[in-house]
Formats: structure tokens, C-alpha cells, sequence
């Protein structure tokens, strides 16, 4: 699941330009995004849960925060507020607590507590406490970090209310203009590299 500050519409706009299908649910001062059919492109891109986390939160609608249970592990990514603001990665594994994440600009629990609204020293006492620890599950220690963080969407994110039936859901479908440009974008790119590659 990904929460926007954005409003309904603006945030559906930013998916149609996505590659999944998705739930847009409207929430009490926030909006949750969250995948509602398969990835539209093509290998590799067609992981749709790691398609879906990888995208960034375009600028207009930031912050915005993302819950993701991927291979077990509890992933979250910080859109903090600003026009080059860095997406921040967090990764936790059960039994290790917060590990570094491989090849992504890993985050600070001040990052997550000012994404969330909030610049309480508590809360950060609060989320770094729960990332420390390794005890439980990737969903549960999610929920944890919404309760700390005072953010709505444990319902969507735990499977207790499905996204479809919640007021105001809408699904948007990626525009298919859209994926047929990142396919040839990826296709071109990956020919630049190895025309490089051909080159040394």
C-alpha cells in the first residue's frame, strides 16, 4: 500500500502513468494506492508488487509512504516533501530487525516520522524501537509503524476491508500509451548498454 498527502484525482491521474492496475481509496486526510491486478509490462517489469513499490511518488503528491511485505521481509519507502527529495528505502527482516537495504538510499526514522506529519521526538523514539526489534512478522510490525505513526489504511493493508468495497474506491488502469513508452524507453536503454558493452 502506498498513502499520498494527494488529493483522490491527482493521485489517479499519477497511476494511469503507472504499469499496474490499481485501488485508489480515499482516507482521512490521506490517499491509499494499492494493486489491484497484475503488472501490464513485460519481464522483468512484471513483478507487480516490486513494479509497484519501485515507482516514485511524483512531487506534487508527496509525502507519501509505502507498506509492502515483499519475500517476507517488511519494506518501507519514504517520499518526503520537496522537488529533489531522495526516496528513502527501509528493509526489515524477521529475527534481524532493520537491515540495510541493498542498492537503495536507506532511511532514518526522522525521515518517516516528518513523512507521516509528525516531528514528535517520541514517534521517532517510537519507529526506531519497533525497526530494532526482530521479533514477529512483516505485517505485523507494519501495522505497528501505522499505530506509532498515527496514519490510517491497517484495514487495506492487513486484508481486513477489501480495497474494492471501501467508500469512494475507485480502480484505475495504467494507460496503455503509457506502458508501451516504458517498454521502449527499457528497450532502448537496454541496447544503448549493450552497444556499450560491444564497444569495450
Amino acid at each position: 500500500m502506498l498513502l499520498f498527502a494527494g488529493e483522490p484525482d491527482s493521485v489517479a491521474s499519477w497511476a494511469r502513468r503507472g504499469l499496474v492496475p490499481v485501488h485508489v481509496v480515499p482516507l482521512d486526510g490521506w490517499t491509499a494506492v494499492l494493486p489491484a491486478g497484475p503488472s501490464r509490462a513485460m519481464p522483468p517489469y512484471n513483478d507487480t508488487l516490486k513494479s509497484f513499490a519501485g515507482r516514485p511518488a511524483a512531487s506534487r503528491l508527496r509525502p507519501a509512504i509505502g507498506f509492502f511485505v515483499v519475500d517476507g521481509n517488511a519494506v518501507i519507502s519514504v517520499h518526503r516533501s520537496g522537488w529533489r527529495a531522495t526516496q528513502r528505502w527501509f528493509v526489515w527482516s524477521p529475527g534481524e530487525g532493520v537491515v540495510r537495504p541493498w542498492r537503495l538510499s536507506a532511511g532514518r526514522p526522522a525521515d518517516l516520522v516528518a513523512a507521516a506529519g509528525t516531528r514528535d521526538a517520541a514517534a521517532r523514539r517510537g519507529v526506531r524501537d519497533i525497526l530494532a526489534d526482530g521479533g514477529g512478522d512483516a505485517s505485523g510490525l507494519l501495522d505497528e509503524l501505522l499505530a506509532m505513526l498515527a496514519l490510517p489504511g491497517s484495514d487495506l493493508l492487513d486484508g481486513g476491508q477489501d480495497p474494492a468495497a471501501a467508500p469512494g474506491s475507485s480502480i484505475v488502469e495504467p494507460g496503455e500509451q503509457d506502458v508501451a513508452r516504458f517498454e521502449r524507453t527499457v528497450n532502448d536503454e537496454a541496447r544503448h548498454r549493450a552497444e556499450m558493452e560491444k564497444g569495450k
